[in-house]
């Protein structure tokens, strides 16, 4: 058996030829409208993909805290120095110092409240 693999996909639809709303589709429907043209697909859209339907509300809140970890730590790298190696292009919007110390909080608290989650079970 393959590996499984989540990806997001960009689709452009047209709304007069397919009757449910995207969101709503289930596998063989988004099939069905790519197969039959009223769906284009655009892109692969990059990074995280939850089910809400399925991942626990834990699991959600730790990757999206890994998640932010990950940028975070590029931030803290590209403003570390001006001579850095990461160093964000020079026209490039940076985010202040309060800003960054907030999102590192926020993280810590996804953490947190995934932790409690978890150990509701949920």
């Amino acid at each position: 058996m393959g590996e499984l693999h989540r990806i997001g996909l960009e689709v452009e639809v047209e709304r007069d030829v397919f009757e449910l709303e995207p969101t709503e589709w289930e596998l063989d429907d988004l099939m069905r409208a790519l197969s039959g043209g009223a769906a284009r697909a655009v892109r692969v859209v990059r990074g995280r993909v939850s089910d809400e339907q399925t991942d626990p509300l834990s699991t959600m809140l730790d990757d999206f805290a890994a998640d932010l970890d990950s940028v975070l730590q590029l931030h803290w790298l590209g403003s570390s120095s001006p001579d850095a190696l990461l160093a964000p292009a020079s026209d490039a919007p940076r985010s202040s110092l309060e800003t960054l110390v907030e999102l590192r909080e926020l993280e810590a608290h996804a953490r947190r409240l995934a932790e409690r989650l978890r150990a509701e079970r949920l």
